[in-house]
């Protein structure tokens, strides 16, 4: 049995159009690939209670799932009549201040700050005795999600598998391990992992104990090389730890603590199936019209710092400048989903990506071009539209764990669209080869990036095409956990 534990659900309670209180199915790689395990070995996924809707759910105790698209009504504990439960949900409710503090107040604006690089080191952080409350409230949440863990598997027969889920709970894994010591338990980040240099910027004690929770694993897992041999390197510099960087080992308390990679992959056959909606269809539609005869560069993201928006919009604008015969014959689609908009900095930092698009087109636009149309909404429908018809896809993040944009875009394009790809993008592990690579900071080159991509011969752009859709099929997402589990096994700590 499978015991899964995430900061947000597979699920979430919201109210439709009508006003009813119904469960949506949440998107993406990490929900479809360990829902599709928990769907196969049956057990329990414990998230926070995010919304109100989740935490009256929380109330009413564990929600059984059997279907990849449930539709539940408040007040129903389970699929209608008729449907056998593969896996079940458990909400953790918890007061405001303690979930703000351990939700903003460490892991967005500190962990994900670190380990995304993404500090003004001169001016900012400043730590205190408020960031100390944060952090012991950070490791309050974390020991309640090992305590609904122990609780699950005190009752489940033998030991099951805990798939424990990025920066969130770091400290989970060792507070698990306190109950359990007998604890199988994989933890996998999602983000990408800070090296020593920039990891000293969090203070002792903070520092260690987020090395050493994550060490209560057997099986440490990230995206990438990168982020592994990162993680490795900081353990060095933990007291008592035994770092062995070829094998990827690590000894820690009596156990030998594996570190592992495992890209993330896709859902090729959702994603395409997704994509052939009406709906789509009909924001092609939309989109080839306003695209006319002009080439289309377009980026997808959520308005995080992490994703170098600002620099992406900066390097378009040096494009133009430089090459004045493409105005007019290019517009940059920018699909935007706002953001942590409750964090002031993510915030700010949508207003400003506003405010240079708009400058752009006022400085470079004419009467019927604008060069830059931007759209700040949650709009599926027309990202796949966008996908299918671009000539160039910017992907420039500063850091980024893995970056499924790199990966989706390639998926559904028909247009033997060019990927312009960040060195420090996950994705360029996999993708790099067939991409243009591009260093996030240099504005230059990005500009020079986007004119090859725009101009690159017919035959170059097929041929990294399909190197790219080859790369992308060939890493299955059914066997995301799987790789995680036979590493498991393989551990002295992960035997049965």
């Amino acid at each position: 049995m499978l015991l899964v534990a995430s900061n947000r659900a597979p699920l979430a309670f919201e109210e439709d159009a009508g006003g009813r209180v119904v469960a949506r199915r949440g998107a993406g790689g990490l929900v479809t690939a360990l829902a599709g395990a928990l769907q196969r070995s049956g057990g329990l996924w414990v998230a926070s209670a995010m919304t109100e809707q989740d935490r009256e759910q929380s109330a009413r105790g564990d929600l059984a799932v059997a279907g990849e698209e449930p539709r539940f009504e408040a007040g129903e504990a389970s699929e209608p009549a008729g449907a056998r439960a593969a896996y079940r949900v458990r909400y953790l409710s918890f007061d405001r201040e303690t979930f703000d503090r351990y939700y903003n107040g460490v892991s967005n604006e500190i962990l994900w700050f670190l380990h995304h690089q993404l500090w003004d080191v001169p001016r900012w952080p400043r730590f205190s005795e408020e960031t100390r409350r944060s952090w012991d409230a950070y490791r309050e949440i974390n020991d309640a999600f090992a305590g609904a863990l122990d609780e699950a598997a005190a009752g489940s027969g033998p030991e099951p598998v805990f798939l424990i889920q990025d920066y969130h709970l770091s400290l989970t894994p060792a507070l698990l391990r306190a109950r359990r010591p007998r604890a199988r338990v994989v933890h996998f980040s999602h983000v990408p992992f800070a090296g020593p240099s920039y990891l000293s910027v969090v203070p002792e004690p903070m520092r260690s104990e987020h090395l050493a929770g994550l060490l209560g694993a057997d099986v440490v897992g990230f995206h990438t090389v990168r982020w592994a041999e990162s993680f490795l390197m900081d353990c060095r510099e933990l007291p008592g730890a035994g770092v062995d960087l070829r094998r990827r080992r690590i000894r820690w308390d009596g156990r030998t603590v594996r570190v592992g990679v495992y890209p993330i992959a896709i859902d090729v056959e959702q994603l395409e199936g997704a994509s052939s909606a009406l709906e789509v269809a009909e924001a092609k539609k939309l989109l080839l019209g306003m695209k006319g005869d002009r080439r289309l560069l377009i980026r997808v993201d959520r308005t995080d710092l992490s994703k170098n928006i600002l620099r992406g919009f900066l390097a378009y604008e040096e494009f133009l400048r430089a090459r004045s015969d493409w105005r007019g014959k290019v517009v940059f689609l920018a699909l935007l989903n706002p953001s942590r908009q409750e964090v002031p900095d993510y915030r700010d930092y949508l207003q400003d990506c506003v405010r240079l698009a708009e400058r752009i087109n006022g400085d470079l636009g004419a009467d019927d071009w604008r060069p830059i149309e931007l759209s700040i909404e949650d709009d599926l429908s027309r990202v796949a539209a966008a996908y299918e018809i671009y000539d160039a896809l910017l992907v420039n993040p500063v850091f980024d764990g893995m970056n499924l944009v790199a990966k989706e875009g390639p998926t559904l394009n028909r247009s033997n669209g060019v990927l312009i790809l960040s060195e420090n993008a996950g994705a360029h592990a996999e993708l790099g080869t067939h991409a243009l690579s591009i260093s996030p900071f240099d504005v230059g080159a990005t500009a020079a990036a986007i004119a090859e991509a725009l101009e690159m011969d017919p035959r170059e752009r097929a041929r990294r095409a399909r190197g790219l859709t080859t790369a992308i099929r060939r890493n299955r997402l059914d066997g995301w956990v799987g790789r995680q589990l036979q590493d498991l096994d393989r551990t002295a700590g992960g035997r049965r």
